[in-house]
């Protein structure tokens, strides 16, 4: 009861933000590329992810909202083949089915096998090789838009935040970008409570984006939100009780903000 004159208030104020957002995007609608390549008729826009499922835990959202831009193309590079548990090889096929659900054609998936990046937590992961990895395909793509996790991984995996170091060593490292300069986006991780409050955290993700100028946020409405949900059902090994609680609560589902880091 001592807490209802501040929850109640901030329940409708993200209520409302939500909806607003929902119908209209626009007024969060920032340019993502460079602007020496505002010009191109066609934006390559490329995810780098750890693992199967990450694009469907964290960044549904804002394939969602790509998939619906006809002037975008959206690739998706994981890292790592998903075989921590021995299901390599099947989590690469869910992959590629989720990923299609998200709006990507299965040529625009790319899965690094290598036994140097492992889906293993306790192994770290080779930071220059991981840049190699990333700016190989960057280079051999023309991409103008990266997304990937941020320094924290969202969830403190290891294997997300080695993915964000990689990525963070070729933009700052790489010759090649100084002549084809790509804006590199890292997706903002959140204190638990807020991971965990859905739509309610709409008002403090909104208030970090205004905040910054050169942020990004990307809201999913329902039908947004459904299509994540069924391309995380796609992953089946992987659907177990708890990642159904996640589906339901998580914000992740329903809001992407990002921070530029080049």
């Amino acid at each position: 009861m001592i807490l209802a004159p501040i929850l109640v208030p901030l329940l409708l104020a993200s209520v409302a933000a939500y909806i607003a957002l929902c119908w209209r995007p626009q007024l969060m609608e920032r340019s993502m590329v460079p602007q020496e390549k505002r010009s191109k008729p066609q934006n390559h826009v490329l995810f780098v992810t750890a693992h199967p499922d990450d694009e469907c835990m964290f960044f549904a959202p804002t394939f969602a909202k790509l998939a619906k831009q006809r002037n975008v193309t959206v690739s998706l590079l994981c890292l790592s083949k998903g075989d921590h548990d021995g299901q390599g090889e099947l989590r690469k096929k869910e992959l590629v089915k989720a990923a299609v659900s998200l709006g990507l054609t299965p040529d625009s998936v790319i899965i690094v096998d290598d036994p140097n990046l492992p889906d293993d937590p306790r192994k770290a992961w080779n930071i220059a090789l991981v840049a190699k990895t990333v700016e190989a395909v960057v280079t051999a793509g023309d991409v103008d838009t990266v997304f990937t996790f941020d320094k924290q991984g969202v969830s403190g995996h290891p294997n997300h935040i080695a993915a964000y170091m990689g990525v963070k060593h070729m933009a700052v490292t790489s010759q090649r970008l100084k002549f084809h300069p790509v804006n590199v986006y890292v997706l903002e991780s959140v204190g638990l409570v807020r991971k965990y409050s859905s739509i309610i955290d709409t008002v403090f993700s909104l208030g970090s984006v205004l905040a910054a100028g050169d942020s990004l946020m990307f809201v999913a409405d329902v039908q947004a939100y459904s299509m994540g949900v069924q391309a995380m059902a796609l992953h089946e090994s992987q659907m177990m009780w708890f990642r159904k609680l996640y589906l339901a609560f998580s914000r992740y589902m329903f809001i992407n903000t990002y921070s530029k880091i080049n």
